[in-house]
């Protein structure tokens, strides 16, 4: 049931190192079902979870989900992949932005879990954005929910345009000619010690 894609390579002085690209586990059928609805817009929030029994990816929760009630659905405990519809103004427009969440608390995790949530990332969001046609503006990971604010949700779907990029500016020398000489012994003296 688990697809792993894998290529194969030789060595040569002009080729690179392919290794595994990741897992790609089904969608169960009612996860699918609830992420045609988020494609629709239909619903505003969609958590997956592995089945790790199943080998597949299977429907977490489609809970109605305003910003405000984000950082609760982030479970403190396990691995989840959350899709929040984050509708707001930017710029005098009304939008409608998906937001790609992976939350990954940390060594609270087996390493099983960590290992295989973050080989499946890849594939579930190729899959989401290939074959639904769901364009992502923002992907992020992160391990717990408590820092999703309006203002940091906001930062990281529209990050500012900084209109002025400082470079680096090289210090200025000493003052004078070209500074004064650095002769730590005069010219034409010898150690007296040979």
């Amino acid at each position: 049931m688990v697809q792993v894609v894998m290529v194969q390579s030789d060595t040569g002085m002009d080729t690179k190192k392919s290794t595994l690209t990741g897992v790609a586990l089904p969608l169960q059928a009612d996860a699918l079902q609830a992420m045609r609805q988020f494609a629709l817009k239909k619903l505003t929030y969609v958590q997956l979870e592995i089945d790790f029994r199943n080998e597949s990816i299977k429907l977490s929760s489609t809970a109605p989900t305003e910003l405000k009630d984000l950082p609760s659905r982030i479970p403190k405990e396990a691995a989840r992949y959350h899709f929040f519809l984050y509708r707001h103004n930017h710029d005098g427009s009304y939008l409608e932005s998906p937001v790609f969440i992976y939350s990954m608390p940390g060594y609270k995790c087996s390493i099983r879990d960590r290992m295989l949530y973050s080989s499946c990332k890849n594939n579930l969001l190729e899959m989401v954005e290939n074959n639904l046609q769901i364009h992502i503006a923002k992907k992020m990971e992160i391990d717990n929910g408590d820092d999703l604010s309006a203002e940091y949700l906001y930062e990281e779907v529209h990050p500012r345009q900084h209109a002025h990029q400082q470079t680096f500016a090289k210090p200025h020398g000493p003052s004078g000619k070209k500074g004064g000489r650095r002769i730590t012994r005069p010219p034409g003296h010898r150690d007296q010690d040979d």
